[in-house]
């Protein structure tokens, strides 16, 4: 008998428990709304796709945002509601549909989903011809190159944690700073700092940190430090379009900032026809395009700036098998606007090439 009253209890204790388990599995089946569609979507930029949604009859009201914006608002949906959306209305990128409805209880459940926009462009592939060669010093872990009214300046990372980064003036006869007199046009970054990308605009030179979330602002006439910005995230390349500055993180994010106070103005995403285009590193602006060596490869990417569309890909084989030596990966691009020429270097390459964009 006690046997029986045992296993009557065990079984209670597991219906019990088993309970809440199907009950919960029914009222998802019951859920108010739900996207039509069980997978992620993706598409391409300029085409309008459909976007189903399902809907059960206790509905009252329906939103439908995109990246946190409200595309759509149905106070009395119907059991099949159709989002049209043009795609003209974001650039390529990844972005969140959260779907959020309230039943007639006043319960509010929501349903997320994530959409890729993929660029409409097949990038064009691009390849280089190398013209002349300038020494270049293969202590400088070449994290930043540019001109400035027909003078080169770098900016050197700090892989050895040594106290070696540094920006400077180049002398491109020789590849050293330039010197004045007594005066050496260069700035040292303590070992603490490790410099990437620098960018000029108006008198002052920008020079970002890797991981420091510090940009560094130099005096362009005498390198003496003016000020520090701050910022979040990692510190990749750094270039002007003229009118505010542009910064790569590591990812396919580039960064549209206030040269004065360095916030934030807007993000773009690289997209090319097959998806995100990640570890953008040093950037130059070329003739309206930003141009943006791909870390670890021989590859630069060609962005429009608008959008974020990849319109080329410049395979710069050659001028790695020329020039790299015993030093690493691919990285600067600068270019001269007074003579129309660019430049090409890499991190600890003992040379630099003045190269021509064979399209």
């Amino acid at each position: 008998m006690k046997k029986i009253i045992i296993w009557v209890l065990v079984l209670g204790l597991l219906v019990g428990f088993l309970a809440p388990l199907f009950t919960s599995s029914s009222d998802s089946s019951t859920q108010a709304a739900t996207f039509g569609f069980k997978e992620n979507l993706a598409t391409t930029y300029g085409k309008t796709i459909a976007i189903p949604l399902k809907v059960t009859e206790n509905c009252t009201a329906l939103q439908l945002k995109i990246a946190d914006s409200v595309v759509l608002e149905v106070p009395k949906p119907k059991q099949k509601e159709v989002y049209f959306l043009d795609t003209k209305d974001f650039k390529p990128g990844a972005y969140l549909l959260d779907l959020q409805v309230q039943d007639a209880a006043g319960n509010l459940y929501t349903e997320q989903r994530n959409l890729r926009i993929l660029s409409d462009i097949k990038p064009e592939r691009w390849s280089l011809k190398l013209g002349a060669e300038f020494t270049h010093d293969t202590r400088n872990y070449t994290q930043g190159l540019t001109f400035w009214n027909g003078e080169l300046f770098e900016s050197t990372g700090d892989p050895n944690q040594d106290g070696s980064s540094m920006v400077s003036k180049i002398n491109m006869a020789t590849g050293q700073p330039v010197q004045q007199g007594k005066t050496t046009f260069k700035q040292q970054l303590d070992a603490s700092k490790f410099g990437e990308g620098i960018a000029i605009f108006g008198n002052e030179i920008f020079q970002l940190t890797w991981k420091n979330q510090q940009c560094f602002v130099y005096d362009l006439n005498t390198f003496q430090l003016k000020r520090e910005l701050a910022y979040n995230g990692e510190g990749w390349g750094l270039c002007t379009d003229g009118k505010q500055l542009i910064m790569s993180d590591g990812t396919e994010r580039l960064t549209f900032r206030d040269p004065k106070t360095f916030e934030t103005l807007r993000t773009l995403e690289v997209y090319s026809d097959q998806g995100p285009l990640p570890q953008l590193n040093e950037l130059e602006y070329i003739d309206g395009l930003i141009y943006a060596n791909i870390y670890t490869t021989n590859f630069v990417a060609v962005i429009e700036p608008a959008l974020g569309r990849v319109i080329a890909l410049i395979d710069a084989s050659n001028l790695v098998a020329a020039g790299k030596g015993n030093g690493e990966v691919l990285n600067g691009i600068a270019h001269n606007v007074k003579t129309g020429k660019t430049y090409m270097t890499g991190k600890n390459w003992p040379k630099m090439f003045e190269v021509s964009i064979i399209k």
